[in-house]
């Protein structure tokens, strides 16, 4: 994604810090950087990634009760595959 952003003040000073300080090479690294800090303090991805898959739960189960797909025991698994869990 490309984009362009105006930074000024605070914010503008932290970026021009990280590169002074080595942690960045670049305002793209430090702006990245800061992202990933984010992520990891809200858990922003895992939040996305639980909704999709609450998503494609809600899809299969409306499948399955469509008839368009199967719902198979532990025993049947067992039997069709080989494989014993």
């Amino acid at each position: 994604m490309n984009m362009n952003i105006k930074l000024i003040g605070i914010p503008e000073r932290i970026i021009e810090g990280a590169i002074h300080e080595g942690l960045a090479k670049t305002k793209t690294d430090a702006i990245t950087l800061g992202l990933l800090e984010l992520d990891h303090k809200y858990k922003l991805l895992e939040k996305l990634e639980d909704e999709e898959d609450i998503r494609e739960a809600d899809r299969i189960m409306a499948e399955v009760k469509s008839g368009k797909q199967k719902l198979h025991s532990q025993k049947e698994f067992e039997k069709q595959t080989g494989i014993k869990l």
